[in-house]
């Protein structure tokens, strides 16, 4: 059996697969964990200041029902950056799902090294696993201020060394204002967005300056998300 294609969810493809509720969350960190989190990003900081780029992504997608006031659809993945081999592009990490099928614990990154043509093998537990079993991305419907609490769970996991992605669906309203914007300028430039969705990125250096300056960084997740 081969390996499932990694490629980015429509907000049609999420509509009623939903894993997480908010009752069922498991993303909460302790005070201990998040003075750890700021500890490490004081040595970011110094990292940084060399020009190294963030080694991942993670990226949640939301459908058209995206609101402030009351939950919203969305999927998150998560992405080594410019890790493929002949170009440079993103390559998709999964999750080992030996906790989820109750066989281990386990819940650890499956980078694409450990991909091959017929199984998915967890450099943690040393399963290997068919392609269909893995985990590639994480559904819920959640209020955006438990979507904040996603990403910090998963910026820890992948090191506390990623940018984050937000993207929004064709009816979403920032996406209607950049086709307009481009539908003004016409030419060329309508034509490169007319299939885009309209996107939000926190880099790394962003989120590293933010805290750096006192921000608490699941605060900054939120702001971010609420923006």
């Amino acid at each position: 059996m081969t390996n499932p294609t990694p490629v980015h969810l429509t907000p049609d493809q999420l509509q009623g697969a939903v894993k997480w509720t908010e009752d069922t969350l498991p993303v909460q960190l302790s005070p201990e964990e998040l003075e750890a989190v700021h500890e490490r990003m004081k040595l970011l900081d110094e990292l940084l200041k060399t020009g190294t780029k963030a080694k991942y992504k993670i990226e949640i997608l939301f459908t058209k029902d995206r609101s402030v006031h009351r939950p919203t659809p969305g999927a998150v993945s998560f992405w080594e950056s410019g890790s493929k081999l002949h170009g440079g592009g993103d390559a998709k990490l999964y999750i080992c799902p030996g906790k989820a099928l109750g066989r281990s614990d386990c819940e650890a990154f499956i980078p694409d090294t450990a991909n091959s043509s017929s199984f998915l093998w967890c450099p943690k537990c040393g399963v290997r696993w068919q392609g269909v079993d893995v985990i590639g991305e994480r559904l819920a419907v959640l209020p955006l201020k438990k979507w904040g609490e996603v990403l910090l769970y998963y910026f820890t996991r992948l090191e506390n060394h990623a940018d984050i992605y937000v993207k929004y669906a064709r009816e979403d309203i920032r996406t209607k204002a950049m086709l307009e914007q481009a539908r003004q300028q016409g030419g060329e430039k309508l034509e490169k967005v007319r299939n885009a969705r309209a996107k939000s990125i926190y880099p790394l250096k962003n989120i590293v300056w933010d805290t750096s300056n006192g921000a608490d960084l699941l605060g900054r997740f939120q702001a971010f998300l609420l923006a």
